[in-house]
């Protein structure tokens, strides 16, 4: 670490081509930008000539609106003359006029109209315009620039003469000196009698001052249409990516994106989860994601000479902001030449300063620092890292603002340099755990033989991040290779280490590899010549993690027996937790001396735990085993309690306790504690983002898109499914990534009914496998969406193979109600009252066992089937449901009820359940039972007196399009799903619904809802 080589200026490497014209992305979120600059084709109170300026950062979209733009007016009838700065052109004379130019030529009246001079002149130094093999003429000085000047202008008035005449220029900001001094000449002495439309864009951060005072103050006669592209709204977002990208990575790459729709296009194209593996070090892209974002910026890097190059480089080892102080030192370069070179690119907006405090500096933007870091070469990054790290020790920096350096420069054997790894990690072992990870991985890789005992330390520690951070499999294989010897003392640490294990072995679903580690393990302490109450605070973290794996295996009692002697010793045990593992830990250290802990200068002292986490987790595994059971006053009082003692937690204690928080969101969400179940897991992925727990994201996502759907939260629900799916398929587990498909089914199936569901749940069933842990609740949604798919002998199969399901804990007894209320309907679908009373008594039993409401209602549901007469019991179900908070079950239950009414003659008691249903669907987004709603109070409507009913109104006359796009609106669909369900373009459904505001006389769609009410007697769900 003390000696690293001066740095030698490495070439650059090669630059990428340019982006050509054709292959700029689709425009997207920029609908209100274009509808203004479309305002300039149509406005006619203005005839004289208009300037449009698009001005925006790199990527934000300038190129394509520009394109947009002409296309509309080349279909308008306007004749464009298109041109394009480019940094390569910058020597050349009138580069960005070069072909509006050479076009307008093309154009004999254009053409004719000029002198024979000006011709000859404007054929001289635009030669592609004229006969081939005729050179081009020296850029014109003195009297004849000003001649060609003129010329020009004359050719461009003379072309617009008897068309419309626009002139687009993109990407002003490198264009050469003849082209801005003739944009100059066009902007201070327009023709007003010529309708010239210039177009153009720029960035103004690189435009020269020249440029940028031109654009802000042109001629009086110029009409002016300024759009600035600030980021791409949120909303419009999610239309760049592909469809299998889900809501949260949306929101990620948005947010690392800055809104830029070019950097978030590029960062989507990596996969995995977005964040720095370093900390401070520049993202890694994948190849394709650096190849195009190189291809975009190359024009900008082929402007900097050799000294620029490097100062560039080097300031993106020093991190996202920088002391320019340390860039000549850094560079090897001297201060003069560095400033220079600063200057120069902080000119061209590759670097920015920070003008509030006036020492640090930045990259313009994180993509932008990834591609030239990853251009440099392997050997001139590990020195420049050295460089910087002795400079950062020279300033008396911390373990953590060196470990990115240290990790890309040290060589294999430097202890001091693990040392410092280690120290690094462990402080932002919460905060950054990837970059803890990738350092500790480092670390092992310098460390040779058994590195003066920082090798079993460092195995333990890379382990334990592997594991936090979702590499379940890297943490799995390490684990397993850490060395036990033989009469290993039982330390809190090495005790811990084992649970982990366990931990991540059950999270594996290796539920008997984590048995009989832990059985092995509680064997061996209680061998120790330990204090009962040392022994109990010590063993405390096994046995609880031994009740959960029994939990999972079906042993119900040995875990119930297991969580009950953790809570009953917690009170006296828990508290000398600490002190019986530091006795331990102190006798191991005089023991091993000679060991990283006590020969590391940068090792702090391990958090204290407090006196809590035992009496949760006991807590929680008592809340599942009562749930299995059915014993719903234990799951009801554990499940208070357990919420009761994370409430009154610190996020800073409850962190490292998040896998117990998930558990206690499941159980929960069992004991129809639903909200508390939703505040407590938003509370736990807020954590786990947080703290980079990745391992733990898809468990708490999981249980609040079923706590989501319960309460009727369908949007809610589907973006926590979708986040899990991501988090599935990035940590390779195929159980939770069918889960999660289940149960974005679930809520698609209420969203947009059974259609759009059956593919998700298909998928679903196919990614479990028949017979997994989760195998209940996934046939269950499927069987759902078979009924509804009128496909009862299909519920059925599904049905019975979710209740009688032996391998795993299948279907918690606290819930099997939801199934036979299933079977029961499907019954009945196939006309077998019998069958359908069958199922009827067996969600009666157990729900009058358990006492649950919604359960109660899932009964009442069931026994509606079975009879003759289903009103009373369907009464008897929305009472249920409303009581146990399940929104759209009491919805659905209203509209059985409904119908049932209406097909008495009932219609007032009919109507005011179809209302209600409603008003249900409406607040919670459920697309599917608002129009079952709906249906209902229309055919109501039909059997109503005609006295009684309102007058109709005839529709204003609209096509067929046209009335089926506003009874969509009137349905509450947005454009997106409007066009997805007719299968057009959002632009297509936009069109039509000017045309409909139009003709109905309304301006807004709230407007439209309310004029067509009476025609459609439909109301827009919230």
């Amino acid at each position: 670490m003390e000696h690293a080589r001066p740095i030698a200026a490495a070439p650059p490497a090669p630059l990428h081509r340019e982006v050509s014209a054709s292959e700029v992305p689709p425009l997207v979120g920029r609908e209100r930008e274009v509808e203004r600059l479309r305002h300039t084709l149509t406005v006619r109170t203005h005839t004289g000539p208009w300037l449009l300026e698009i001005t925006g950062e790199p990527g934000a979209g300038k190129t394509g609106l520009l394109t947009e733009w002409t296309g509309q007016a080349e279909r308008a009838g306007v004749a464009v003359l298109s041109g394009r700065a480019s940094g390569p052109d910058r020597h050349r004379p009138f580069a960005a006029f070069a072909a509006p130019v050479a076009k307008a030529l093309g154009f004999p009246d254009a053409f004719s109209g000029l002198t024979p001079a000006d011709r000859a002149l404007l054929l001289r130094h635009f030669p592609e315009a004229g006969p081939s093999g005729v050179p081009r003429a020296p850029g014109p000085e003195g009297a004849e620039r000003d001649q060609l000047l003129e010329a020009i202008a004359e050719l461009l008035s003379a072309a617009g003469h008897r068309r419309r005449l626009a002139v687009c220029l993109d990407d002003l900001q490198w264009a050469d000196d003849a082209s801005l001094d003739l944009l100059i000449h066009l902007l201070r002495r327009p023709r007003p009698r010529t309708p010239l439309i210039l177009v153009c864009s720029v960035r103004p951060g690189q435009g020269s001052p020249g440029l940028m005072a031109s654009l802000a103050d042109p001629h009086d006669a110029y009409r002016v249409e300024r759009v600035a592209l600030g980021p791409l709204p949120r909303s419009a977002a999610g239309e760049l990516f592909g469809p299998g990208t889900t809501a949260d990575r949306q929101r990620l790459l948005y947010e690392a994106g800055g809104g830029n729709p070019f950097y978030m296009r590029v960062l989507s194209l990596s996969p995995g989860p977005l964040m720095p593996p370093g900390g401070t070090t520049p993202w890694v892209l994948s190849d394709e994601a650096a190849t195009v974002a190189a291809t975009a910026i190359a024009r900008e890097l082929t402007l900097l000479d050799a000294e620029e190059h490097e100062i560039l480089r080097a300031a993106t080892v020093l991190g996202e902001e920088f002391d320019p102080a340390h860039l000549a030192y850094l560079a090897d370069r001297a201060q003069t030449v560095t400033a220079k070179a600063l200057d120069r690119l902080i000119a061209l907006d590759l670097i920015r300063a920070d003008h509030t405090h006036g020492r640090s500096c930045r990259l313009r933007h994180p993509v932008l620092r990834a591609v030239v870091y990853q251009r440099a070469p392997h050997s001139w990054r590990r020195d420049a890292h050295a460089r910087a790290d002795r400079i950062l020790r020279k300033t008396g920096a911390g373990p953590v603002e060196r470990a990115p350096h240290v990790a890309r420069s040290a060589t294999t054997g430097d202890h001091d340099a693990v040392r410092l790894l280690m120290a690094a990690s462990e402080q932002v072992r919460w905060s950054e755990p990837t970059a803890a990870a990738s350092w500790l991985s480092t670390a092992l890789s310098l460390v040779r033989g058994d590195g003066d005992g920082l090798r079993l330390p460092l195995m333990k520690s890379l382990a334990q991040s592997l594991g936090t951070i979702g590499r379940l499999r890297e943490c799995q294989e390490l684990l397993r290779r850490i060395p036990r010897p033989a009469g290993l003392p039982r330390t809190r640490d090495n005790v811990e280490l084992v649970a982990f294990q366990a931990m991540m072995e059950r999270h594996l679903g290796n539920y008997r590899e984590a048995e009989a580690l832990l059985e092995a393990e509680l064997a061996e302490l209680a061998e120790l010549p330990l204090a009962p109450e040392d022994h109990a605070a010590l063993s405390a973290p096994l046995r609880l993690e031994l009740a959960t794996v029994s939990l999972l295996r079906r042993a119900f009692p040995r875990s119930r027996s297991l969580a009950e002697e953790a809570l009953r010793q917690a009170p006296a045990g828990e508290d000398r937790h600490n002190r019986a593992a530091d006795t331990a830990h102190t006798a191991e250290s005089a023991r091993t001396a000679d060991t990283a802990h006590t020969g590391n200068p940068y090792r702090t002292t391990a958090p204290v735990d407090p006196p809590y986490p035992v009496r949760m987790a006991a807590m929680v595994c008592l809340t599942h085993c009562a749930a299995f059971e059915g014993e719903v006053p234990v799951l009801l009082r554990s499940a208070r309690e357990a919420g009761a003692l994370v409430d009154s937690i610190a996020d800073a204690e409850l962190t490292p306790h998040l896998d117990t928080l998930s558990q206690l969101g499941w159980a929960e969400a069992l004991a129809e504690l639903h909200h508390d179940a939703l505040r407590h897991m938003a509370r736990g992925i807020r954590l786990a983002h947080a703290s980079g727990q990745l391992f733990i994201l898809p468990y708490l996502r999981l249980a609040h898109a079923y706590a989501s759907v319960s309460v009727g939260r369908l949007t809610d629900a589907v973006r926590s499914a979708e986040g899990a799916e991501e988090d599935a398929r990035w940590m390779k587990r195929p159980a939770l990534l069918g889960f999660a498909l289940a149960l974005r089914a679930w809520a698609t199936s209420l969203l947009d009914g059974p259609g759009a569901a059956s593919p998700i749940a298909e998928r679903a069933v196919q990614e479990l496998g028949a017979g997994g842990r989760l195998w209940a609740v996934t046939a269950g949604v499927l069987a759902d969406v078979r009924l509804a798919q009128e496909r009862p002998v299909d519920c059925l199969e599904l049905t019975r193979s979710a209740t009688e399901h032996t391998r795993h804990p299948g279907t918690a007894r606290c819930i099997r109600p939801i199934w036979y209320a299933l079977g029961a309907r499907a019954a009945a679908a196939l006309g077998d009252r019998g069958a359908a009373a069958d199922w009827a008594r067996r969600a009666t039993a157990d729900a009058d066992l358990l006492g649950l409401p919604g359960q109660r209602g899932f009964a009442a549901l069931a026994r509606a089937h079975s009879v003759l007469d289903p009103v009373g019991p369907l009464h008897e179900a929305v009472v249920g449901f409303s009581a146990g908070g399940l929104v759209l079950m009491e919805c659905q239950a209203r509209l059985l009820l409904a119908r049932t009414l209406l097909s008495r003659e009932a219609y007032d008691k009919a109507l005011e359940q179809a209302k209600r249903a409603k008003n249900l669907a409406a607040a919670s987004g459920a697309r599917r039972l608002y129009r079952e709603a709906v249906d209902i109070q229309r055919r109501l409507g039909a059997h109503q007196p005609r006295s009684v009913r309102e007058r109709e109104s005839p529709l204003p006359e609209m096509s067929v399009r046209e009335r089926e796009i506003a009874r969509m609106v009137t349905l509450g669909m947005s454009n997106s799903d409007i066009a997805r369900a007719l299968v057009v373009s959002p632009k297509t459904v936009e069109a039509h619904l000017t045309r409909i505001f139009r003709k109905v006389g309304v301006r807004s769609r709230v407007a439209l809802v309310t004029a067509l009410r009476p025609q459609t007697g439909q109301e827009s769900p919230a």
